[in-house]
């Protein structure tokens, strides 16, 4: 008995000896290289414009602040979130200085496409008076909004990394139909301004935010009020003048524009957060390795960045996002690590496509602008289309009944509704302004 109870005890000396050799083995594991870039060019941040939109932005819903108070208010915010370890004392912007903020209301949207908007608006106006009603000073800060250079958000990602205060972002969306309820009105330069001013807005967001977050929202407003502007230009006359903020809010995106570097950049920050959070806790270390773990975290979201992906946006081809991290040797000691970065990685090449979209859809009003302007057959003239307006992948092509032009939409599709196809129309629909008739 005796023999067999030593012959038991070396034999689970033995197995634990093996398991440490191989738990060593496996955290010696060499991280592959490509990894290892990755995580250099999201360590490397980019560097920012002179205007910092963010207090603006945190402090969107108050009416009657200037400058200074807003500025204020967000420092206090942040002085508030850095005091509290746990990260629960401003999930939103609080109420500055007594002001009561304003809340988003559901039936002031058209949707995030904004398609059929002025349809929509002259079904029922109302509707979108009363929903609209006393947004006035919240639409002039939209328009300001589009001036800064980018927003970089003060807050830092506490605890699991997923926890960071975010912006009232169903209100930055509120003005589209807006604008869409002044062209119906009559305020037909009021209401290109205003959509030019959100392309814009749009344009800056995508590249200049902290997070995946605040570039989806930015492509949204580029695409829903190029939209809007296509189908409020098609009812007026081809040569009709643009005012002046539209001439660059209209121009072509540059690959430098849609890119999701920063935002990758503020995605791997957080990923950071977490795992060194967790390899804090009790027996992590064992089922943790915080080196790999980044460096995996970065194979998920370094395709953003570098000049293999600058590349990729100025052909329009769709960005080379890699598949997740495949299990190797090196997950035997960083099990929680592996288990982390596989759940995060499908979940980012889904949005790779949206800021390509939206270059898209002001590629496609360029091109309705330019052909309306044209003699003879739209479908002829699309031969004599100037470069800047088409991509080599995506080229401008009449609908099979003649009154949209149209490219493919490379995003996958919100809603079951949604069309394949990335249209503006060519023809003004039933519905048309007195401007447009006269």
């Amino acid at each position: 008995m005796l023999k067999i109870l030593r012959g038991l005890g070396w034999t689970l000396a033995g197995l634990l000896v093996l398991a440490i050799v191989v738990w060593c083995a496996s955290r010696m594991w060499p991280v592959p290289e490509s990894r290892l870039q990755a995580q250099q060019r999201l360590e490397a941040r980019l560097p920012a414009g002179r205007r910092n939109g963010y207090p603006l932005l945190w402090t969107l819903a108050f009416d009657d602040l200037d400058a200074g108070q807003r500025e204020q208010a967000l420092a206090e915010d942040v002085r508030r979130w850095d005091a509290d370890p746990h990260g629960n004392s401003v999930a939103h912007p609080h109420q500055a200085a007594g002001h009561e903020g304003l809340r988003s209301r559901a039936a002031a949207g058209c949707g995030p496409a904004a398609r059929d908007c002025l349809a929509q608006v002259r079904a029922d106006p109302q509707r979108f008076v009363d929903a609209h009603a006393g947004h006035h000073q919240l639409h002039a800060r939209l328009d300001a909004l589009a001036d800064a250079d980018h927003f970089v958000s003060p807050f830092q990602p506490k605890r699991e990394g997923i926890l960071v205060p975010m912006p009232t972002y169903g209100l930055v969306v509120d003005a589209t139909s807006a604008r869409a309820l002044a062209f119906v009105q009559g305020d037909i330069d009021g209401a290109l301004r205003g959509s030019c001013r959100g392309v814009q807005l749009g344009r800056r967001l995508v590249p200049g935010g902290s997070y995946l977050v605040d570039s989806i929202i930015g492509a949204s407003l580029v695409q829903a009020n190029a939209q809007l502007l296509a189908d409020m230009l098609v009812e007026l006359p081809a040569d009709y003048p643009l005012p002046a903020e539209c001439e660059q809010a209209m121009q072509p995106m540059r690959a430098d524009e849609q890119s999701l570097c920063r935002a990758m950049q503020g995605e791997y920050a957080m990923n950071q957060v977490a795992i060194e959070t967790s390899a804090r806790e009790f027996g992590g270390v064992l089922v943790l390795d915080r080196s790999s773990t980044l460096a995996r975290a970065a194979g998920n979201l370094g395709w953003a960045c570098g000049a293999t992906a600058t590349a990729a946006l100025e052909a329009d081809r769709p960005l080379p996002v890699p598949v997740p991290p495949q299990r190797d040797f090196g997950c035997l000691s960083n099990v929680m690590g592996c288990l982390l970065t596989d759940i995060a990685g499908p979940v980012y090449p889904a949005y790779s496509s949206r800021t390509q979209d939206a270059a898209a859809m002001l590629r496609l009003l360029g091109a309705q602008r330019w052909l309306r302007q044209q003699p003879g057959d739209p479908v002829d003239a699309l031969q004599r289309l100037p470069a800047q307006f088409a991509s080599p992948v995506r080229v401008p092509q009449v609908s099979a009944d003649g009154r949209h032009l149209q490219v493919p939409r490379r995003s996958p599709s919100r809603s079951n509704d949604e069309s394949p196809w990335l249209s503006v129309p060519l023809v003004a629909g039933a519905g048309s302004t007195s401007a447009a008739r006269d």
